[in-house]
């Protein structure tokens, strides 16, 4: 996925009120951010996190929860070598968010954020 294609997607769940704006400008920013991070125009497999994304903002903004995943799947997600750059992306989020996401949010994220980055490192 590029940005233009995540652009797309992105105005597509805009207009169909699945996202609000702040969760769109927040995930659009992240993705210029992530690109330049990974140094790839073009990433693989990102469409479920940055999909989870926009969505996540949206479900916080509306004051909804999501429970977190199993402690089995977060220890191994933490004993990724990935982690750290996880964590900076989450906690770029939250700086652009002006607030904390929920504890599960993060959790949610930092899988995603490893799967992508394992796809494209």
């Amino acid at each position: 996925m590029n940005l233009e294609e995540y652009n797309q997607r992105l105005q597509l769940l805009l207009e169909e009120n699945i996202i609000t704006n702040e969760a769109h400008t927040v995930a659009e920013k992240v993705f210029m951010n992530f690109i330049a991070v990974v140094g790839k125009e073009e990433v693989d497999h990102a469409e479920m996190l940055f999909t989870h994304l926009p969505m996540a903002l949206t479900r916080i903004q509306n004051g909804e929860e999501v429970e977190k995943p199993s402690a089995l799947i977060m220890k191994e997600i933490e004993e990724s070598s990935h982690i750290s750059c996880v964590k900076e992306q989450v906690a770029f989020i939250e700086s652009l968010w002006n607030k904390p996401l929920p504890q599960g949010e993060k959790e949610y994220l930092y899988m995603h954020y490893v799967t992508v980055l394992n796809a494209n490192c």
